[in-house]
């Protein structure tokens, strides 16, 4: 097995088993503590997460590919996209504390979370470090770090909510595992004295350079984290925390699913980069192949969460939550154009059209921002359901006809939907054939 292989299988497990323990401890505290404390956790969680963008600063694709580049001024990059990241990490703790004492009639005890909250995520300024590991394909050690931290935080986490644990125990143990995890990569990092291999001292002009490099990719992700989160937001603020839980509650379920189109199009990228500048017919037939089967898993997927969202609410979270099988019902159809967003976003990588992923995703944030004052005042958590899928379908669908240069994948798109029935009798057809060959071998 190749290591490139091998480092994408680890992620992959790695990301199914963490996710897994977040989804049971959400549906626990949700189940004991209540829909009141669930849906402030809710809200506080959703606040905090629209300012951590600032900390990432766009730079980690960027710095794994200069760590690529140049391994021998691996440290030199490093270096410097630490320091910008902490200087956004600081610039989000001060506008965080502006907007929770100024902006918005949040209580001394929620503006204090929020605040506590951003400040701890701040140490994500430090997560640049596993991109080292990364692109040097010791993908082992993180995984391992990262399974025992966030494991031991979840047993923590799992204990607090057991013992009915107030909000301040929730939402410190909530930003503590970022605090473990970027501690443990300096630790990490600087023991294996990785940060003394370096030829180079940043310059102000290495700074820029990169800020200038990762601005769209930073302004995206503001923009894409506004759309995903603003709803929670609105809610509490035009109903009340209560409709939040009811919200939270559907929104999870639906979104447990997100991560798998993301990691199925991450192990397809190297392909798609090869056959992108090789092979132009495979790269096309590759889109359409993925664009189907995630847009046929999505509508499965949809149709079966509609059917028994009664059951599934209430075998998952209890009677308390009735009032979220219809928010489910409605919001697992966003799954169609999240599903195909995972395509399309690595297309837009590939075809160097950075600035069109900003684009849609604050077309995505005001449609949804526009259209949550619409129908959250008369249908609470339900128009917010309806507003995502709507901004989902904008951001995922809709911005493509702006342009000449994304209307190309708007063909393939279309194309794929046309010719889906010969797409997947082929697809079946290659993986029979496949499946027999490996079946000869081993015989």
């Amino acid at each position: 097995m190749s290591s490139n292989v091998k480092n994408s299988l680890l992620l992959i497990i790695e990301k199914v088993v963490l996710l897994g323990l977040g989804f049971i401890n959400n549906i626990l505290l949700a189940r004991l503590a209540g829909p009141d404390l669930f849906g402030e956790f809710s809200y506080i969680v959703s606040f905090a997460a629209i300012f951590s963008p600032l900390a990432v600063m766009g730079l980690n694709n960027i710095i794994t590919k200069y760590i690529v580049k140049y391994p021998a001024n691996s440290h030199y990059y490093i270096k410097s996209a630490l320091l910008i990241r902490l200087l956004g990490a600081i610039v989000s703790l001060a506008i965080t504390t502006l907007v929770c004492l100024y902006a918005f009639n949040l209580d001394h005890q929620q503006a204090g979370l929020i605040i506590m909250l951003v400040a701890m995520q701040g140490f994500t300024f430090l997560y640049v470090l596993e991109f080292f590991y990364i692109a040097k394909k010791q993908v082992s050690q993180l995984v391992k770090l990262r399974l025992v931290t966030i494991t031991l935080i979840n047993i923590a986490k799992l204990i607090a909510i057991i013992n009915a644990a107030d909000l301040t125990t929730l939402i410190f143990l909530q930003g503590l595992e970022t605090v473990l995890i970027g501690v443990c990569y300096y630790i990490m990092y600087t023991s294996q004295k990785h940060h003394q291999v370096y030829k180079l001292q940043p310059k102000k002009q290495t700074y820029l350079a990169l800020y200038q490099k990762g601005k769209w990719l930073l302004f995206s992700g503001v923009a894409a984290v506004i759309y995903l989160k603003i709803d929670q937001i609105m809610l509490a603020n035009l109903v009340n925390t209560e409709a939040v839980a009811f919200y939270a509650a559907a929104a999870k379920l639906s979104e447990f699913w997100y991560v798998f189109p993301v990691l199925i199009a991450n192990v397809y990228t190297t392909q798609l980069s090869h056959c992108r500048f090789k092979h132009p017919t495979l790269y096309q037939q590759l889109l359409q192949r993925l664009i189907i089967v995630l847009t046929c898993s999505a509508i499965i997927l949809s149709l079966a969460t509609w059917f028994f969202a009664d059951n599934i609410i209430a075998l998952i979270y209890g009677s308390a939550y009735t009032s979220s099988a219809a928010i489910l019902s409605v919001h697992i159809f966003a799954s169609l154009f999240v599903f195909q967003r995972a395509v399309l976003s690595k297309w837009l990588i590939l075809e160097k059209l950075y600035k069109y992923s900003l684009l849609s995703n604050l077309l995505g944030a005001v449609v949804n921002i526009l259209l949550n004052l619409l129908l959250i005042p008369k249908y609470q958590g339900l128009g917010a359901a309806w507003a995502t899928i709507i901004a989902y379908m904008v951001a995922s669908y809709g911005f493509l006809f702006i342009n000449a240069k994304t209307r190309e994948y708007a063909k393939v798109l279309h194309q794929a939907v046309l010719h889906s029935v010969p797409i997947l009798t082929n697809l079946i057809h290659d993986l029979k054939v496949q499946y027999e060959k490996h079946s000869k071998k081993n015989n």
